[in-house]
């Protein structure tokens, strides 16, 4: 095949291969034409529709430009310059690049495998210790910690900790022990959830986040976010995201069975892949020589998927479950290398 003969295909950051959902370019459409006017000092109507989601007040919801924002409010605001943050070594690398650009000291989990390992965490608390980063599915492994291991930790560290889990894939969870964190929110204080609109709600580029949070918490973090960081057609895109709940359940079957699709065949291949409860998956090498040459058909193909460098972790991809023309593609291009 020649790379002429397509477009580049963006398999790299994860996002919804079905795009925005109607309703959502609807309401963009709709609005569009009020972008000539400033839109409220805070996403008031948007709070409250995530408030009647998940059964809480708005006072428990912080919106945010994108979750990372979230996560840099939290690092900046949150913990002091004396103290440090604590996480594991291959996961999202935002929150140690947020750690370094706000002069605070990240202590790093080694991962021995593509678990994340709270038990690993609790020996590595100490007195300067004042918030843990999970992401869970942990991005870039596909791997998730159980509502047991979550309460064990809440359950087991100093309560001035703080313990953000960054749940940004979680809608693609179907594991039953997956945690129920807004339950365990209420028994726990000190824990923080963060949710993003970028992934299943195809919204990525609109840039809307939002936390889950005890209300003195949420307080904290409002009162410290830029105002207007939220712009109003991202503001409104996310809104009219929430009601297409037939667009959240496709993309979900979607996922389930191409996800599936891929692990088969990329097993059929001999490659070593651990299951994902994501909408990606992660494929390590025995060396970076195989990496770089399974990329490279792939980037040929105009199929860019995720060098796991930019993570600082060598011999391994990163591959965003897309449609099923595009997955099939992407293992007629990865037969060539074995």
């Amino acid at each position: 095949m020649s790379k002429k003969l397509f477009e580049t295909i963006s398999l790299h950051s994860n996002e919804n291969p079905f795009g925005p959902s109607p309703m959502v370019l609807e309401a963009i459409k709709k609005y569009s034409q009020d972008v000539h006017c400033y839109g409220s000092w805070k996403p008031k109507t948007l709070k409250e529709k995530l408030a009647s989601k998940y059964q809480v007040s708005p006072n428990n919801i912080a919106v945010s430009a994108g979750s990372y924002e979230l996560i840099n409010l939290i690092i900046h605001f949150l913990v002091n310059r004396d103290e440090e943050i604590l996480t594991f070594d291959n996961t999202f690398m935002a929150y140690r690049y947020s750690a370094k650009r706000n002069g605070r000291k990240c202590v790093v989990s080694n991962m021995s495998g593509l678990e994340c390992d709270l038990e690993n965490l609790i020996p590595l608390c100490g007195e300067n210790t004042k918030a843990i980063f999970i992401a869970n599915p942990n991005n870039p492994t596909g791997t998730i910690v159980t509502h047991d291991s979550l309460r064990n930790l809440l359950e087991t560290i100093p309560s001035n900790i703080l313990v953000v889990v960054d749940e940004a894939y979680y809608e693609y969870v179907t594991d039953e022990s997956y945690p129920d964190s807004i339950q365990l929110l209420k028994e726990f204080p000190n824990l923080i959830i963060l949710r993003t609109f970028s992934k299943i709600y195809g919204l990525a580029g609109a840039r809307v986040g939002y936390g889950i949070a005890s209300e003195k918490l949420v307080e904290i973090l409002e009162n410290k976010r830029l105002l207007r960081s939220i712009n109003i057609l991202g503001k409104k895109a996310a809104e009219a995201a929430l009601d297409d709940v037939d667009y959240v359940r496709r993309s979900i079957s979607h996922n389930l069975k191409e996800r599936k699709y891929l692990l088969k065949e990329l097993r059929r291949l001999g490659f070593t892949v651990g299951d994902s409860h994501a909408n990606f998956l992660y494929l390590p090498f025995q060396n970076n020589d195989q990496k770089n040459n399974v990329y490279q058909i792939l980037a040929k193909e105009g199929l860019m998927v995720c060098d796991m460098e930019i993570f600082g972790q060598n011999n391994s991809l990163r591959i965003t479950i897309s449609l099923n023309e595009i997955n099939q593609r992407i293992i007629d291009c990865i037969s060539q290398s074995t």
